[in-house]
């Protein structure tokens, strides 16, 4: 399964990732901590949109993740 990546509000840098594994990572480098990785990766297992609320990224960690 491959999942879209988007952070909003601006909608900049959308991200197609190839695994669950991948989405993890993905989201620990964004910094985001591992409960709410693994609250995500479960609804995604039932439903085909997941939100993160109230995620801020600085400049620095978008920059590393090419946003």
């Amino acid at each position: 399964m491959a999942y879209d990546v988007m952070f909003a509000p601006s909608g900049n840098g959308e991200f197609r990732i190839a695994s669950a594994a991948g989405l993890r990572a993905f989201l620990w480098e964004a910094t985001i901590p591992a409960e709410r990785i693994d609250d995500a990766l479960d609804a995604l297992r039932t439903d085909t949109e997941h939100e993160i609320p109230n995620v801020s990224l600085t400049l620095e960690r978008m920059s590393k993740l090419g946003l």
